[in-house]
């Protein structure tokens, strides 16, 4: 028993001898050897906050017990961080602008050996600027109008209705997406203008608004869905740029449609060659009805009756021909009595030769002021027949050549039908004649003539190769082969011609001038309830010239396009010694001039002192001075163009009179 004892106290020793051995040393004689990655400037909370501008961003960073030469490793998988850098202790990253009306949040993954993965946590904060309130104030199936209030109207901002199908298509998602859409959109068509007043150019073209505006908004399809956005934006300095100043605000908007009827049309084509000729009678239907001939291989082309969908395209391009013609200036009632047809009707055309045809033909109306589509359309197919090949010839002279001017013509041995075209030399293929042809074909519309045609060129470039290039065509056939003639332009001088003055005088009725001879001057009536009159205007050069180029141009648009810009788009429209122009009431105008000599060197641009015509009952002058000046003037030449693959630039918008 008592050697039991002992045994059991010489454990209890043993062990508590162990134990002692085993305590940790104190607080100071510790060393930890572990590795881990610290961010003092979080205070290791791991979070970020960064405003809605963004920028570059900095955090320094410790590595504790690390490795010679390694570094930590940073990444994340977001679109608006990028350039994640970490070295030296520091690690940047550029948080792009938050373009959002919310804000966002995502993390950056830090790595290192030995260590876990952390994150640091990215808030950005929503972009809160200007806003805006939209208001549907109107609507019927194919318009509405939009009431747009700014809460600060020291902002110009861009307001457009758009398709939810175009967002669709452009994969468009974001508040920076849509804007780079518009931007590039936006700034290409001002460069084109070399407008120097890029705020200007925007407010003038309606590209851009300021204050509360309310806008209309036409030719939408019924039963689509658009979307209304607005934005601010800021211009620099220099106003020759702009950023987005605010977040984009939408609104969707879905206009009602109604139910299209079934309406009978009977029809016989009538097919000889690729003349075609349409007998068309309505079957118990004495509205108004609309006809078109798509070939084959054209989007609109069917070959099987109409369904929900292709009724819906039949309607919407039919929209987009009356919203174009309606911003043109044309009364939607007039667009039907001009364009529609009624009753039984007749009529003929001439198309491809072998060529497959689809008719389609349906009911018009005026519903909610707007010329829609009102009944299901009918599909009526039909082929064009085979055009044979001709022995036709065409003799190509050119006299009175010279820097911009020459005189041309083609003489055809039967009086069969040609088409010619004059194209810079540097741009004909250098390959055969019928590989000639059928570039000519593929890039241009050509047109058709028949008999001998006399043109006066005036629009040509000095020093300069052209190719008068003619053939056989009819039907779309080419039927023979083809008729070349090059020359080339000499070098410009001094011009010997000037622009003494131009006279004109107004403001004249335009409805008086429609009622004097409807045909003639037809349509006219309708522009004056828009605020248009008429003027007749007169040049007078130094020396006799058939090269004149002469319009009014608001004074708006002399300041910002500049002279330059004007002289271009002036000497692209020849005119003659007398003319009509039209203009608007209240609006300060220029009238600028440029003639020729007879060598086709360009004058000075005389442009005149500002003026304006308030029309009104008092002030228009009787229109038999007017008729007295510009009827009867006529000429037997052809215009024939200088065809180009290379973009031309478009016209100037507001008061250009052709």
């Amino acid at each position: 028993m008592r050697t039991f004892r002992l045994l059991l106290n010489l454990v209890v020793v043993l062990l508590a001898l162990s134990a002692a051995s085993c305590q940790p040393d104190s607080p100071a004689d510790v060393v930890d050897t572990s590795t881990s990655v610290t961010f003092p400037a979080l205070d290791n909370s791991l979070v970020l906050n960064v405003d809605s501008k963004g920028g570059q961003q900095s955090i320094s960073y410790v590595i504790n017990n690390g490795i010679d030469g390694i570094d930590i490793v940073a990444s994340s998988d977001v679109e608006w961080i990028s350039d994640v850098v970490a070295t030296s202790g520091t690690l940047t990253f550029n948080v792009a602008e938050n373009l959002e009306a919310k804000a966002r949040e995502t993390k950056i993954r830090i790595t290192y050996p030995n260590v876990d993965a952390q994150y640091i946590l990215i808030k950005q904060s929503q972009f809160d600027a200007i806003t805006f309130e939209l208001e549907l104030t109107a609507s019927t199936s194919t318009s509405c109008t939009t009431l747009i209030t700014p809460s600060n109207e020291d902002y110009a901002y861009i307001a457009y209705m758009a398709e939810v199908d175009y967002f669709l298509a452009a994969e468009i998602t974001t508040a920076e997406e849509l804007f780079q859409d518009d931007y590039k959109y936006y700034m290409a068509f001002a460069q084109q203008w070399e407008a120097p007043l890029l705020k200007e150019f925007f407010l003038m073209n309606y590209i851009a608004y300021q204050g509360e505006y309310s806008i209309d908004w036409t030719g939408m399809m019924p039963g689509k869905e658009y979307v209304l956005y607005v934005y601010a934006i800021e211009f620099n300095e220099e106003n020759t740029d702009y950023r987005l100043a605010s977040p984009v605000t939408y609104q969707l908007v879905t206009l009602q449609s109604d139910e299209l009827m079934e309406v009978d049309f009977d029809v016989n084509v009538e097919v000889n060659g690729p003349n075609v000729t349409y007998n068309i009678n309505p079957q118990n239907y004495d509205g108004r009805y609309y006809l078109t001939v798509y070939e084959e291989g054209d989007y609109m082309y069917r070959t099987t009756p109409a369904d929900d969908d292709y009724s819906e395209l039949v309607s919407s391009v039919w929209l987009n021909m009356m919203s174009e013609l309606m911003a043109s200036g044309y009364a939607a009632d007039q667009i039907i009595e001009i364009m529609a047809l009624q009753g039984p009707e007749q009529y003929s055309e001439v198309l491809k030769g072998e060529t497959n045809y689809a008719l389609v033909i349906y009911a018009v109306d005026m519903v909610d002021g707007m010329p829609q589509v009102v009944s299901v359309p009918q599909i009526f197919n039909f082929t064009t027949e085979e055009i044979g090949a001709s022995d036709m010839t065409l003799e190509i002279k050119v006299e009175n050549k010279y820097v911009r001017v020459a005189d041309v013509t083609v003489t055809p041995s039967t009086n069969e039908y040609y088409t010619v075209a004059i194209v810079p030399f540097s741009e004909v293929p250098e390959s055969s004649n019928s590989e000639i042809i059928d570039w000519l074909n593929d890039n241009f519309s050509m047109d058709s003539y028949h008999g001998e045609i006399f043109s006066h060129l005036n629009t040509l470039q000095p020093e300069t190769s052209y190719s008068i290039l003619a053939y056989g065509l009819y039907g779309g056939v080419v039927t023979t082969d083809l008729f070349r003639y090059d020359f080339t332009t000499d070098a410009e001088s001094e011009c010997e011609n000037s622009v003494l003055r131009v006279d004109f005088n107004g403001p004249y009725s335009l409805a008086e001038l429609e009622a004097y001879d409807p045909d003639y001057f037809y349509n006219y009536g309708m522009f004056e309830t828009m605020g248009w009159y008429a003027m007749w205007s007169e040049i007078f050069t130094e020396k006799p010239t058939q090269d004149m180029f002469y319009c009014i141009y608001s004074a708006q648009e002399v300041s910002v396009y500049g002279e330059e810009a004007i002289f271009a788009d002036l000497v692209s429209y020849p005119c003659g010694k007398t003319q009509l122009l039209t203009g608007e009431n209240g609006t300060l105008y220029v009238m600028c001039a440029v003639c020729m000599d007879y060598r086709g060197n360009y004058s000075e641009m005389w442009i005149s002192e500002p003026f304006m015509y308030n029309y009104d009952a008092s002030t228009k002058r009787p229109v038999d001075e007017l008729i007295e000046k510009i009827f009867g003037a006529s000429s037997a030449s052809k215009s024939l163009k200088v065809l180009s693959t290379k973009p031309a630039a478009q016209p100037l918008r507001a008061a250009i009179n052709r």
